[in-house]
């Protein structure tokens, strides 16, 4: 399994690199799940030290959708997923805190839920024209020009 493990690491580098707006987000969204079920089960297990690294990571993807909202074309919808990923941070850090799963489970369950509405757009925007654009009402939601440079130079997604 470790001989491919590079391989998988080419996969994902090429997959964001390849990756419109919609798409990335729906890696980010991959990233911070998959982050807090890794924190889960360092949890169980009481290793404080990699539950803290997913913790952050998770925080961090997060974070990063956040960044991305774009206030002015997104109006409330952008208003509320502010909300929503601020309430998201605040229930990581008292997982953390009071070393409880059940935070980082509702977490996970609205980041999941997000991430098929996200998928789902982009899919949509997909089959409409791969080399079109993304549609105004989906790119409103994110800032103008939004691409994989924060993702591919400031975060890792990786494990």
């Amino acid at each position: 399994m470790v001989a491919d493990q590079p391989l998988a690491y080419r996969y994902r580098d090429v997959a964001i690199r390849t990756a419109n707006p919609l798409q990335l987000v729906v890696i980010l969204y991959d990233a911070a799940i998959h982050a807090l079920k890794e924190a889960q089960e360092h949890l169980k297990r009481k290793d404080i030290a990699r539950r803290a690294r997913c913790i952050n990571r998770a925080t961090s993807v997060i974070s990063e959708l956040q960044a991305c909202l774009n206030f002015k074309e997104g109006g409330e919808i952008a208003v509320s997923l502010d909300r929503l990923y601020n309430y998201m941070k605040q229930q990581i850090f008292k997982a953390n805190v009071e070393q409880r799963m059940e935070p980082l489970a509702e977490v996970g369950d609205l980041l999941d839920g997000l991430r098929s509405a996200w998928s789902e757009l982009a899919l949509q925007a997909q089959k409409l024209d791969a080399s079109a654009p993304v549609p105004t009402v989906h790119r409103g939601m994110l800032k103008e020009g939004t691409t994989g440079q924060p993702l591919e130079r400031s975060l890792s997604i990786s494990g």
